[in-house]
């Protein structure tokens, strides 16, 4: 008799996983066609997860997405944190009730976007890079200040300079990168500097996604 309940134990467990495993990849591949150049991943929460299929709501769901093209720049990495998941029997359309996260721009794509050739970003405090100029007549180390303006722009503006003079320069390494039209019409609340580049602090409440 144990040997039974073990046996049908393991069943239910393998048939809960392979639940999950399709509502995942049903959402992600739903999502992608909201704004995302390649598939998500999509990991939702939850256990016993058969009850949540035949309900069709996913309370907890984290999901992942690398290398976003948005404007002039690739985000590298998007992490955000989703409640409230629902969608149709199909699993073709749906809502996310609430999502929070990140959008990660590396210091390559900055770099890129600052048109300064040779210029490598590094953190220099939560809202400042720095990095090395050449010129060709001169190069130094600037550092610059990274904040959000506007709705949906991000601005690089050089506070310092070591080896030249900035207030000749400043306009040429003062720069923009907009960052509108986020998969999902996310929303870019915040930013801060970390180790690994420009970090967007992003969210949306209420997001339809259909096939």
């Amino acid at each position: 008799m144990l040997v039974v309940l073990l046996v049908l134990l393991g069943l239910l467990v393998a048939a809960d996983r392979l639940a999950a495993a399709y509502a995942e990849n049903r959402i992600a591949g739903e999502i992608r066609k909201q704004g995302f150049s390649a598939r998500p991943h999509v990991t939702i929460d939850g256990f016993p997860f058969l009850t949540q299929v035949l309900n069709r709501h996913f309370p907890h769901a984290h999901m992942t997405a690398r290398n976003v093209r948005q404007g002039p720049v690739t985000i590298s990495l998007i992490e955000g944190d989703v409640r409230d998941v629902r969608v149709d029997s199909g699993f073709r359309k749906g809502t996310l009730g609430r999502v929070d996260g990140t959008a990660t721009i590396g210091f390559g794509d900055l770099a890129k976007a600052s048109d300064q050739p040779g210029v490598r970003f590094t953190a220099a405090g939560p809202d400042k890079v720095k990095g090395d100029v050449d010129f060709g007549i001169g190069s130094g180390t600037v550092v610059w200040q990274v904040t959000k303006v506007g709705r949906d722009r991000i601005r690089v503006r050089p506070l310092s300079a070591e080896g030249f003079s900035l207030s000749d320069l400043d306009e040429d390494l003062d720069f923009t990168v907009p960052v509108g039209g986020l998969p999902l019409g996310l929303t870019f609340e915040s930013l801060s500097v970390t180790a690994k580049g420009v970090a967007l602090h992003i969210s949306g409440a209420h997001i339809a996604f259909s096939g």
